[in-house]
């Protein structure tokens, strides 16, 4: 029985009321890289493109939110830095039918031959390049040929677009095993846009995965068609064809596993609840006597964020405080203070919390309350400390229900001679 938990999730508006700024270090892959003015420069101009638009900066950070989990737990079976997941945003935005001039094909734009060399299925029948999970391995394997060539990760991804012949008559000096190195302007192109990939969407990704429509991986599809997996799984059969475009015949051949996306919509609880039965894995149980699915727990544990300039966390699965805090360098009564929360209370899966006390007041001015949305639920999200919330938005002590669309200031205080607005 094998279920993967896959996240996907609409992003709220906040994230994109700031674009993030291009800092002098980065790290990438357990390597630190120094930025100069001039590569700086070059990565700002280019996050600043990625998040023009809000629309399509937020269907990118969706569609990463729902398939990073699967790709993290590929690349940790596999030992792939972790970072690379941000690749496929820059290569196909994770479409899985995204083809590009050159007649690359996929979520990690393999070309056919290419894909065969790392073990993918190309044919009339399946096409694995279109495959989260085999298209993932595969990228996997790719790269980690290529850093077994230069024992350099930032090598290896400048030979991901190049090869890795390519890569060793352009680089003047191959750093092997290096620790630190330095980007400049100079740096190759697809280098530095990477880096504006990983550092525009990071945070707005993690963000996305709260409240989130999960997708199962079912791996007992031999010899079915999708429209049998539907009636097995209760899941609409256009909702399976879309997620699995790799299968080009009506059945699953037998000649290997294949795992077949369901998709499922999840509502996650935004404020905190008291005990495990209000669990996310609760919502899944009816998945549970399917043959071929299970949940797994290998995902990351625990991934540390910075949201208003505050230390914050995120666990991938539900835990006690008592539980979390043995991880980390704090004690459950500050914890429990500093997220608004009691100290027995459970850590919710893929929600921020944080490690230092919340702040006064939000980077950004304004937040339009959303469906299931609380006050705490909306402090978390900004890093704001819910009396601030209510002082700066004049609401009496009481007051605790939000209206949908009721627009909350999170800057300053709303003046007395501008009523409540509603979008």
């Amino acid at each position: 029985m094998r279920l993967l938990i896959i996240t996907f999730c609409f992003v709220g508006a906040g994230v994109l009321a700031q674009t993030p700024k291009v800092p002098s270090k980065v790290e990438f892959a357990g390597i630190q890289l120094k930025l100069s003015e001039g590569a700086r420069k070059e990565i700002q101009e280019k996050v600043n493109m990625l998040t023009k638009s809000q629309k399509h900066f937020m269907i990118k950070t969706n569609r990463a939110a729902s398939y990073f989990p699967i790709v993290e737990q590929i690349f940790e079976k596999e030992g792939l830095p972790d970072d690379f997941k941000y690749l496929a945003i820059q290569e196909s935005g994770y479409i899985s039918d995204a083809v590009s001039t050159s007649n690359a094909v996929g979520f990690w734009q393999f070309k056919k031959a290419t894909a065969q060399e790392v073990g993918l299925r190309v044919d009339s029948k399946v096409d694995e390049r279109l495959n989260i999970v085999s298209a993932s391995r595969g990228a996997a394997k790719y790269l980690q040929q290529n850093n077994l060539f230069f024992n350099n990760w930032i090598h290896a991804l400048q030979a991901y677009q190049m090869g890795a012949g390519g890569a060793k008559r352009a680089l003047k000096n191959i750093e092997s095993g290096a620790k630190s190195m330095h980007i400049t302007k100079d740096t190759y192109w697809y280098v530095l846009t990477f880096l504006a990939h990983k550092i525009a969407f990071e945070q707005a990704v993690e963000l996305a995965r709260n409240n989130a429509t999960q997708l199962f991986i079912y791996s007992e599809g031999k010899n079915k068609s999708l429209k049998e997996i539907s009636k097995l799984t209760e899941s609409p059969l256009d909702s399976l064809q879309l997620y699995n475009k790799w299968l080009l015949v009506k059945f699953i051949p037998a000649d290997k596993t294949y795992a077949v996306i369901i998709p499922n919509r999840v509502n996650r609880p935004l404020s905190p609840v008291l005990t495990k039965a209000d669990s996310l894995l609760v919502s899944t149980a009816e998945y549970a006597t399917i043959k071929g699915v299970e949940i797994p727990h290998s995902l990351p544990a625990i991934k540390k964020l910075m949201i208003n300039g505050l230390p914050a966390i995120m666990s991938n699965t539900e835990i006690s405080i008592d539980e979390l805090i043995s991880k980390l360098d704090i004690s459950a009564s500050n914890f429990a203070s500093y997220n608004d929360i009691l100290p027995h209370y459970y850590v919710l899966p893929n929600q921020v919390y944080y490690l230092k006390q919340k702040r006064a007041k939000a980077k950004i001015y304004y937040h339009t309350v959303k469906a299931n949305e609380t006050l705490w639920s909306v402090g978390q999200e900004y890093g704001v400390r819910m009396d601030k919330i209510k002082k700066m938005n004049r609401m009496d002590e009481a007051e605790h229900e939000l209206e949908v669309g009721r627009v909350l200031w999170l800057k300053k205080v709303r003046p007395k001679n501008i009523p409540v607005e509603y979008k």
